[in-house]
């Protein structure tokens, strides 16, 4: 996950910032409320000055918020998204900074004026924002009251609009805030509904490719025909499945001569073995959203375990949401067969072969 915001997702820092900003309003309720039932005593000045303090924290993180946005990118909206859908989203999170500056303000205000001076966890003291006076205490109250409602009521407007996005208009957008991305895009959206979900590679958009050495030059090629099917789970702890299957007689380096050749006795032997497959029954994450899918590779009538790193993201393309699936790995041609007699040599031919693959996929 890169730290920084790209105009796809929201990176690490965006990230850290929403969701520790978020976490520190839930204490802030849950403070204030315990205040609230407290006789006037030392337990409750203690929990009115951790109040004050996470107040001063949340203002903090809200300017550095703000500062970290102004030179980062802002991920874009869905392509479909409505103009009165994005007035909405713009009119919603500047409502959230405002009142992210007002709350806490209004609070430190209503503190100074009732004579209390605010200090950052018994650290530092801060200044007074206003002077002592009973009218000017009432006012700020009042005040404060008022903005945390409403900062209450923005997060809820913010929250239904994350999950019309999600569960309605099945697109990233809540996706791209979650910390725990490549996990949650693995199974959040079937979760809700209990049902398994797969996705299957277009051929429209999708490659298989091959690179390999061939008389001390670095030759390619490609297939043609293949399919990728992969099952999401019913749920993030369930582990995905993978299943390529590829044509092998659709192998292109775009020379006839050698096609026939890679298709023969000698290497593919396709009239044999049609289809080359890989089926990996453990897929887990290493980051936000990359992955490590585990398990075995059949190429002739040879079977060995592999491991295929990849990386999987969903886009906007062509007006549509899918999900662009990249990886490449490097397997050892001789480990499979493919190459018999004279071809068992590597002096001309090299051993390794570099698979590389990006899919788009969409539901089935």
């Amino acid at each position: 996950m890169p730290l920084r915001n790209t105009t796809q997702r929201w990176g690490t820092g965006a990230q850290l910032l929403h969701w520790l900003i978020l976490a520190l309003i839930i204490a802030q309720i849950a403070l204030a409320r315990t205040a609230d039932a407290l006789p006037l005593g030392q337990g409750k000045l203690a929990m009115l000055a951790r109040h004050k303090s996470l107040g001063i924290t949340i203002l903090a993180l809200a300017l550095l918020r703000l500062l970290w946005r102004a030179v980062n990118p802002t991920p874009e909206l869905p392509a479909s998204s409505r103009p009165w859908e994005r007035a909405f989203a713009r009119l919603t999170h500047a409502g959230l900074y405002i009142l992210l500056f007002a709350v806490p303000l209004s609070g430190w205000m209503m503190s100074s004026a009732r004579n209390f001076p605010v200090s950052w966890f018994g650290l530092v003291q801060l200044p007074d924002l206003v002077q002592p006076g009973k009218a000017t205490f009432e006012l700020m109250q009042s005040a404060h009251q008022l903005l945390m409602g409403a900062l209450l009521a923005f997060i809820v407007l913010h929250v239904l609009a994350a999950l019309k996005h999600h569960f309605v208009l099945k697109n990233d957008v809540l996706r791209r805030m979650l910390p725990l991305l490549g996990v949650l895009a693995l199974g959040l959206g079937s979760a809700a509904s209990g049902e398994a979900a797969a996705l299957h590679s277009e051929s429209e958009g999708s490659a298989v490719r091959f690179e390999f050495d061939q008389a001390g030059a670095r030759s390619s090629g490609r297939f043609g025909k293949f399919q990728v099917v992969l099952d999401l789970g019913s749920r993030p702890a369930t582990p995905g499945r993978l299943d390529v299957r590829i044509d092998a007689a659709s192998i292109d380096t775009r020379d006839e001569e050698r096609d026939g050749m890679l298709r023969g006795r000698e290497f593919f032997d396709t009239s044999r073995f049609p289809v080359a497959r890989f089926v990996a029954t453990d897929i887990v994450a290493r980051g936000a959203d990359r992955y490590e899918a585990s398990g075995q590779l059949t190429i002739r009538d040879i079977t060995r375990p592999v491991t295929v790193p990849f990386v999987m993201q969903m886009r906007m393309e062509d007006n549509r949401q899918v999900t662009r699936m990249q990886g490449a790995v490097t397997i050892r041609r001789l480990d499979f067969g493919v190459g018999q007699g004279d071809w068992k040599s590597t002096n001309w031919v090299g051993n390794d072969v570099r698979v590389s693959f990006d899919l788009r996929l969409a539901p089935g």
